[in-house]
Order: C-alpha cells, then sequence, then structure tokens
C-alpha cells in the first residue's frame, strides 16, 4: 500500500506543482498585458510556491527513509492545502470577480471547465493517497 500512496501523491504533486509552472507562464497569465505589475509577481510567486513544495513532497515521498509511511504523512499534507486553497477561491471566485480559465479562450473538458474537472480529479486522488498514507503501519 506504501507503493500506491507514494504513485497517488506523486501523480497529484506533478499535476499541481509542476503542470502550472508550464502552464501559466504565457500571455494569458504571467505575461498578460491587462494583468496589473504586482499581481504578475504574486501570480509568479504563488506558482514558484508550488513548485517548490512539489520538489518537496517529491523528496518526502521518494528518498530512503526509515518510516516511510510517517514521511508519507507528511508529503500529503501540501497536496491537501494546495487543492484545498483552490476549492476555497472557487467558492468565492464571485466575491473577487475571478474567473476560472481565461475568459477569451477557456478549456473545456466533457463541458466542464478544464481547471474546474483537473484539479476535482487531483483532490480525489490525493484524498485516496492521503487516506492510504494515513492509514498505511510504519516499517
Amino acid at each position: 500500500m506504501i507503493r500506491t500512496a507514494q504513485i497517488l501523491l506523486t501523480l497529484v504533486t506533478l499535476q499541481t506543482g509542476f503542470v502550472p509552472l508550464i502552464a501559466d507562464l504565457n500571455p494569458s497569465h504571467i505575461f498578460h498585458d491587462g494583468w496589473l505589475p504586482h499581481a504578475r509577481f504574486h501570480t509568479m510567486w504563488a506558482i514558484m510556491v508550488g513548485a517548490g513544495l512539489a520538489l518537496y513532497v517529491l523528496v518526502l515521498t521518494w528518498a530512503p527513509a526509515d518510516n516511510r509511511a510517517s514521511r508519507l504523512r507528511y508529503a500529503s499534507a501540501p497536496g491537501c492545502i494546495f487543492l484545498g486553497a483552490f476549492f476555497v477561491a472557487f467558492f468565492f471566485i464571485d466575491d473577487f470577480g475571478g474567473a476560472l480559465t481565461d475568459v477569451d479562450d477557456p478549456i473545456q473538458f466533457f463541458g466542464f471547465d478544464g481547471n474546474l474537472f483537473a484539479f476535482s480529479i487531483a483532490a480525489v486522488v490525493q484524498g485516496v493517497g492521503t487516506v492510504i498514507a494515513w492509514n498505511a503501519a510504519d516499517a
């Protein structure tokens, strides 16, 4: 079960920590002409925090350890925080005038917003990986 948790947490980590690093360095985000410079700074900062936490999770998940289950419990926390923050922002999106995707070029999967679809799947995978990690016995 430890290996299953490692794989699930890694998949979510790659999606939440590194895909935004690639996907958001473009004219619809960091290089958007209409964004204020301070908003660009915050976006780059958030992207780098996500990538840094992803590296932390990967090290905790795969580096040799005497108590791998304990390490996986620590590794599960950043993904829960990241995805939890996404859904908090989603639930309050109307309050701050946000949008899930670029309104001029929305990404859709099966009729759903691409970000909501992808992060919903990530949340399920993260949840399963977290439950497995917290129920695994230390070796």
